[in-house]
């Protein structure tokens, strides 16, 4: 029987070291000028044109923490057939992480403020199905994961 892997892009979101499953992620990029919009949840930031393109942005670090954070990168998921732009502290990589580690790994929304939560869901329902697929990784758990990488 093959042992299933999963490929994840690996950031740093606050103290938080989050793993998004790469099947979701588009690219990752610079933070790039956003213009804020009217009426929406505090977590968005606003639209930035991404190729040609307006797209939600999403501080995650708001979203999760309830702290706004200072973008470091902007990493692009598919949410159905929209896009939208989290932004991260940095990016530290792809990584593969084995099936039954990742079961074992919390929820990347486990934590996360419940009035944050079900706004996201409101805003864009495929996005919140990506967050909740997403993995929350500890230093420890990391270390066992790969014990030759050093985070930064």
């Amino acid at each position: 029987m093959e042992k299933r892997h999963e490929l994840s892009l690996l950031c740093r979101v606050g103290e938080l070291l989050c793993a998004l499953p790469l099947e979701h992620v588009e690219e990752t990029m610079r933070p790039l000028p956003v213009a804020a919009i009217a009426g929406v949840p505090s977590f968005v930031r606003g639209l930035a044109v991404l190729r040609g393109a307006p797209v939600p942005v999403v501080d995650t670090a708001s979203l999760l923490t309830g702290h706004a954070s200072h973008p470091g990168r902007f990493v692009t998921v598919k949410t159905g057939n929209r896009r939208v732009a989290l932004i991260v502290d940095t990016v530290v990589g792809v990584v593969e992480i084995p099936g039954d580690s990742i079961d074992a790994l919390p929820r990347l929304l486990q934590d996360a403020r419940l009035d944050a939560i079900s706004a996201a869901g409101a805003v864009d329902a495929d996005l919140l199905l990506v967050l909740r697929s997403s993995r929350l990784v500890s230093e420890e758990a990391w270390a066992l994961l790969d014990p030759d990488c050093a985070l930064a």
